[in-house]
């Protein structure tokens, strides 16, 4: 057995001294930092942490994000009231029964039946001796059951139709009562609780036995606690909802009557929470209880009165887990949110830390420690407890006890009138910061209530809100507080400022307050001076600004709601900070799972995914518990709950220590939370993107049902999914913020498919095409909308530039089903924000009007359009009160509501559910009828509107977030109860696809191959570049064709598509570019100034003059792109000699670096230059590996420095030919710079390329005499030239961008140019004839 575990990652190494927060000279640092460097660091610290970001997932985003759509314009969160979802499912099921329905639907469930979704909740059945049965509630998928330790479950929600079932209790002395709470009151949660509810018989129904109506800091039940020896005697601990206006209301209530009637035992006003309670193994009577924000309380009279008991404990905690060892019911254990372990050994009455023997080694073992905690107490080992975080420990307490200082806040007595606001500072959880006096020199303070009062220093903002800078703080005079402030090491009083936020002359102490009117918020900050305390002002305070001299301690006090603070009648207390002496019990850490293999790979998820090997365990722990356990030769299961499902350890005294020894135990514990799902075509398999999971893809065999075991295929969160219905072995997902990847075989290979799109997606990444064009995929970004021709291969943005657009992390967008040229993105709409639709097939967007009778409507949850009618679309609402589905006819010119809302009133008179809208489907067959996603459901009409109902069908009540019509099917993606699906064969449509041009390969001898694929069969094609037909076909075949032209001779890049004809009608296929180039005769040697223009093809380069360079140079763009490849192509092939085969040239390379110590090839080599050759056009190998700025200290340095190139920094390259090719291979030659998503930097120039000759016989044009006078040129362009054959003449801006052309006819000697709209400045004027290529500088004043 490992006594200790020493080896952490670096990441994760936390200063116990700083109280587990970065230190304010940390922060000090940072931000003397320049803003781009600020953002260079960031961007970088993303990318190393990328692959845990992959694995792991966001668990708080979806949380806020539920909370953004949910709040109306002006509001500061959603308004719907506790419990909605229950009432308005309760109010369709009555309408329900009044009206006829027709159709029932029968659904099919789709699985997966390998994974299961996030579960927090778990009891063993007390009436099976055998350990066998248990239920288990799931965080969104409602309360399930097995009867064989887990091999099969089945689910038991009848009656209870909030699936969002996070805590269960069962009676020991009659276990027929089994209480379930709903909601998710922890980080993370995104399912607002209806209450709690309780069955009599044993699980098989449910009833409601408290409202949040009735008691509103009970609608989300965090833990649940029964007298076992009386039923009836039940402790609950609960809180309001998170996503209110108002202050997060918690308390702890108690019943004697098995739920009949509640007391309330003590209730939490000001934010803080209850986390948990739970009672004396051995005692009924004492009960402790963990609160965020204030510690450990204990009951002796079983839940009905409450003390604190946090001496020892952190001063302002974040959530804390208690377990109780049942060796011996005085040690309490408790896991703090910051991964920081305590343990009491007398029940409570004192805490002491537990941490390494070398103090530089704690860490944060939680990682995400408001989303998983979990502690349970070992069943027989006192000193021992597993605690579960992102990973499992073991933790064992030692003899060795030291003692440390620590920096601290304590608080006595004030809990009833006091609070303090988390403002992010770098101490106690973000409730203060240290000022400039620093930490080294602050000193013991008391702030006593109660006990005095002193003068203050008075400013005031002039009402201002948040964000005033330290010079705008007024000083205004020197008033009397009701405080005192005392130095305890050096028995001095000591000076006070405050911020009077109202500004009537005193400091005030009200509930926190910062929606209001600013001039109303409740910030009266509070500044401690390290100053002796004076009955005068100090000078050195009582000017403009002052309150940052010898400032030593910053905090945001506030009142307690509902209390009211009477300045000269406050109780006797204190606030005490400072370096107290802590005891620290030494411990030995043993890493039970370690998911992402950062520690010592024990039963490691990374790799041993779940469906690939079921003996790894699933990160992200809610609950942990002993099952099985035997005393007589002391063995037990470990078993966790997790985002994963459930986890079963193997029989052992040391459960967890062996690797691989954990088996999934939840295999039909279908509780999976889709964001999105797709079909393919033509089969039963199914795909989707689920929360905190990943993607998965249902398996070949078969029709997928409930018990299919699904495949994983993508990291991270999964978002949107689509499978292509012209090519089913094509298939595309994605991650959070446009991380997108495909398949080309049917998912079973993956490659990424984010090539021309940042990372500035939203965090739900969206997907969208039509069925008739699915290879044209869009994708919505930060600063616009990305479109690919390909599926994904590659993307270009069409950037808005409008202010009505607006970034967020929940913009939608979709294709018109009846014309895919209009394309809707939509995330918010009001006044100064709208709904954008482009009718160019994404080439531009315009914004649509808002709502004219209630114009500031709020976010967009969804868009989507109409089978028939291109210019309807249905823009979907979240909330309270207002229209759930607005309609437009005419592109957006006009809206109107069809759910029937009266927002005077709040709800509908048609029918509909004032709940929140996810998505809408017209049927194709009739489009009147509809259906609508909901948290609650399906909502249909069959009018267009005019009424709605709840389906008919067997589809559990459970929040729907996709659906999408595929073959004759309509998928559903739930939040909670995995994929389903219902066949109506009256939806399925035929659809003809024209033949796409997939590929163009160009030989060394310029002869060009096009490449397509037909799906259906015409009586001719005709095949366009930019418009122009340059190839007619009567004869195809299915599938992969290939066309031969000879020397097209085109350069650039070209658009190329086709129009198909088939019984008197024609199909066209969506357009594909492609860097056309002709093709020289090959060459032995070659050399180049890079002064003829048209001797490379470019994308992403071009030759010219930049800024700091004198002479004509091959320069990538400057700064380049990200997530692109730019590739310059020089178009004479080079035959290899045998001897003296070498390239040649200078360069400077500015590139973002790698990680330290990875080379070309590794994943974390981010962006590197390469050169490459190929003997067929087609296949590029490398003529080197590929590099970075990190070879040149030079190029490093500017890179670092993010400094431009310049001259000077020019390095010589010489590569042999050989290492890559043979004697006698014709070869072509290209540039190619890599750019992967993130940092961006200055580039790659080259210049004098050297081929096969000495550097010396750099090649030189034809002579041609030409001038151009004057210059520099105000009105008019005079030429005087001379040229056997025709030309061209352009003249080009300094990107390279062709501003003007004039063709020139043989023997011509003089051209004239009227200046026209040029502006002022410097151009090129380039003339280009038959084996010339000249180009010359001209001022344009």
């Amino acid at each position: 057995m490992k006594k200790y575990f020493f080896v952490f990652s670096s990441s994760l190494l936390i200063i116990l001294l700083f109280h587990f927060r970065e230190s304010s000279q940390i922060k000090i640092s940072k931000n003397l930092l320049k803003p781009q460097e600020r953002s260079h660091l960031i961007i970088n610290k993303e990318k190393k942490e990328r692959k845990e970001r992959i694995r792991m997932g966001y668990p708080d985003k979806h949380t806020e994000i539920q909370k953004l759509m949910k709040t109306g314009f002006g509001k500061g969160g959603p308004t719907y009231e506790g419990g909605y979802q229950l009432k308005e499912f309760k109010k369709l099921q009555a309408r329900n029964q009044n009206a006829r329905q027709e159709t029932e639907y029968s659904f099919i469930e789709r699985g997966p039946g390998n994974i299961s979704g996030r579960t927090r909740a778990f009891i063993v059945d007390a009436s099976d001796a055998s350990q066998n049965t248990w239920f288990a509630g799931a965080a969104t998928g409602g309360v399930w059951k097995t009867i064989n330790g887990g091999s099969s479950w089945e689910p038991y929600s009848t009656g209870l139709p909030n699936l969002g079932t996070n805590a269960l209790a069962q009676s020991m002395s009659n276990p027929d009562v089994i209480f379930a709470g709903t909601g998710e009151q922890y980080g993370g949660g995104d399912i607002n609780g209806s209450g709690l509810f309780k069955s009599t018989n044993h699980g098989q129904d449910w009833f409601q036995i408290i409202s949040p109506d009735e008691i509103p800091a009970a609608q989300q039940i965090g833990r649940i606690i029964i007298n076992p020896e009386n039923t009836n005697e039940v402790v609950v601990s609960g809180t309001s909802s998170k996503w209110s206006q108002e202050s997060v209301k918690s308390g702890i209530y108690k019943s004697l009557d098995g739920g009949i009637s509640w007391s309330e035992s003590l209730l939490l006003t000001n934010g803080d929470v209850v986390d948990m309670v739970l009672n004396d193994p051995t005692n009924w009577n004492i009960q402790y209880a963990a609160i965020a924000g204030r510690g450990v309380y204990k009951s002796t009279n079983g839940g009905q009165n409450w003390l604190g008991k946090s001496i020892g404990l952190p001063s302002n905690p974040g959530r804390i887990e208690l377990g109780i060892s049942p060796i011996n019911s005085k040690i309490i254990w408790a896991s703090e949110e910051n991964g920081v372990l305590y343990v009491s050994k007398d029940g409570a009455e004192s805490w002491s830390f537990v941490g390494e023997l070398n103090s530089s080694q704690n860490f944060n073992f939680l990682i995400q420690g408001s989303y998983d905690n979990a502690v349970l107490a070992h069943p027989f080992d006192a000193d021992k407890v597993y605690i579960g975080g992102v990973n499992l420990w073991e933790f064992t307490l030692t003899d060795s006890v030291k003692s440390v200082k620590n920096l601290e806040l304590r608080k006595s007595n004030t809990e009833d009138f006091l609070a303090f606001i988390d403002f992010g500072g770098a101490q106690f959880g973000g409730i203060m910061d240290i000022g400039e006096v620093g930490l080294s020199r602050i000193e013991n303070i008391e702030l006593r209530f109660g006990q005095g009062t002193q003068k203050a220093h008075r400013f005031t903002v002039n009402g201002a809100g948040s964000g005033v800078n330290d010079s705008n703080y007024k000083y205004e005079d020197y008033v009397e507080v009701p405080f005192q402030v005392w130095d305890v090491n050096n028995d001095k009083q000591l000076m006070a400022s405050f911020r009077d936020q109202q500004e009537d002359g005193k400091w005030n102490l009200i509930p926190a307050n910062t929606t209001s009117e600013s001039s109303l918020h409740s910030r009266e900050y509070l500044f401690i001076h390290l100053i002796e305390y004076n009955e005068s002002p100090n000078s050195n305070i009582a000017i403009n600004g002052g309150q940052t001299f010898q400032q030593m301690y910053f905090f945001w006090p506030v009142g307690i709601e509902n209390y009211t603070f009477d300045p000269f009648d406050l109780p006797i207390s204190q606030i005490e900070i400072g370096f107290f002496n802590k005891q620290t019990i030494v411990r030995e850490t043993f890493n039970i799972s370690d998911a992402y293999n950062q520690f010592d790979g024990n039963n490691s998820l990374l790799n041993n995914k779940p469906a690939n090997g079921e003996n790894a365990v699933h990160p992200d722990h809610h609950s942990l518990h002993a099952i099985n356990i035997n005393t007589s030769d002391q063995t037990f299961n470990l078993l966790s709950t997790n985002d994963g499902g459930i986890y079963l350890s193997k029989l052992s005294k040391q459960p967890g220590h062996e690797d691989m020894s954990f088996d999934f135990v939840s295999t039909g514990f279908n509780t999976t939370q889709f964001y999105a799902a797709d079909k393919m075509p033509g089969e039963d398999r199914y795909i989707g993107g689920m929360q905190d999971q990943g993607t998965y893809l249902s398996p070949e065999e078969g029709s997928s049902n409930a018990s299919s075991a699904y495949r994983y295929v993508i990291g991270g969160d999964g978002f949107e999914v689509l499978w292509n219905n012209r090519d089913p072995k094509k298939v595309i997902g994605s991650m959070y913020y446009n991380l997108f990847e495909s398949s080309s075989d049917g998912g079973q290979t993956w490659n990424s498919a984010s090539n021309g799109i940042g990372e500035d997606g939203p965090f739900l990444s969206r997907l969208a095409n039509s069925r008739s064009y699915p290879d044209r995929i869009y994708a919505v970004g930060a600063n616009g909308v990305y479109k690919s021709n390909n599926f994904g291969e590659n993307w270009n943005l069409t950037p808005i530039e409008s202010d009505y657009w607006l970034s967020s992390n929940y913009t939608d967008l979709e294709v018109s089903e009846s014309n895919a040229n209009i394309i809707w993105a939509a995330n918010y709409m009001s006044e100064t924000k709208r709904v954008f639709v482009s009718t160019d097939g994404g080439l531009t967007f315009t914004p649509t009007e808002t709502y004219s009778e209630f114009p500031n409507m709020g976010p967009v949850i969804a868009i989507n359009t109409h089978p028939k009618e291109d210019s309807t679309a249905f823009a979907q609402f979240a909330i309270d009160g207002l229209p759930k589905v607005l309609k437009t006819e005419d592109l957006g010119k006009t809206w109107v509501d069809i759910t029937g809302f009266d927002p005077n009133e709040g709800s509908s008179h048609r029918g509909f559910p004032n709940t929140v809208v996810e998505g809408l489907i017209c049927f194709p067959n009739d489009p009147r009828h509809m259906w609508v996603a909901t948290d609650i459901g399906i909502v249909e009409s069959m009018n267009g509107g005019e009424s709605w109902n709840l389906i008919n069908s067997n589809l559990p009540m459970v929040k729907i977030l996709d659906m999408k019509i595929q073959d004759d099917q309509i998928i559903i993606a739930t939040y909670g109860r995995g994929i389903w699906s219902v066949t109506i064969p009256e939806i399925e449509q035929e659809i003809v696809f024209a033949p796409n041009v997939v590929n163009v390969e160009i030989d060394l001898t310029g002869q060009t191959t096009l490449k397509l694929i037909y799906s259906d069969l015409f009586d001719s094609t005709h095949i366009f570049v930019d418009d122009e037909i340059v190839y007619s076909d009567q004869e195809q075949t299915m599938g992969p064709v290939n066309f031969t032209i000879n020397n097209l001779n085109l350069n650039g890049k070209k658009s190329f598509h086709t129009v198909a004809y088939r019984d008197g009608s024609s199909y066209e296929s969506i357009e594909s570019e492609f860097l056309m180039y002709e093709v020289f005769d090959p060459q032995i040697s070659y050399s180049t100034d890079f002064s003829n223009i048209s001797e490379v093809a470019v994308d992403g380069f071009n030759i010219g003059y930049k800024p700091g360079f004198s002479d004509l140079a091959l320069h990538s763009r400057h700064d380049y792109p990200a997530s692109k490849e730019l590739i310059a192509v020089l178009k004479t092939p080079i035959q290899v000699q045998e001897t003296d085969a070498t390239i040649e040239f200078k360069e400077i390379v500015i590139v973002e670096t790698g990680q330290a110590n990875t080379t070309y090839g590794d994943e974390e080599f981010w962006d590197y230059v390469i050169l490459e050759g190929s003997t067929d056009g087609i296949n590029w190998n490398p003529l080197l590996d590929g590099y970075d700025s990190d070879s040149d200290e030079e190029w490093l340095s500017a890179y670092n420095s993010q400094k431009n190139g310049d001259p000077s920094m020019y390095k010589e390259r010489t590569i042999n030919i050989l290492d890559s090719f043979n004697p006698g291979d014709e070869i072509l030659i290209r540039f190619r710079l890599f750019s992967d998503p993130g940092v961006q930097a200055w580039g790659w120039v080259i210049d004098d390329l050297v081929i096969q000759e000495a550097p010396l016989k750099i090649k030189k044009d034809e002579e041609v005499d030409w001038e151009i006078y004057p210059n520099p040129i105000t009105d008019f362009i005079n030429i005087n030239l001379k040229i056997k054959t025709k030309g061209l003449i352009k003249i080009l801006d300094l990107q390279g961008k062709v501003i003007q052309t004039q063709l020139v006819a043989p023997e011509t000697e003089a051209i004239l140019f009227e200046r026209g709209d040029l502006q002022a400045g410097i151009y090129l004027v380039s003339l280009e004839s038959q084996g010339f290529n000249q180009i010359k500088k001209i001022l344009v004043h």
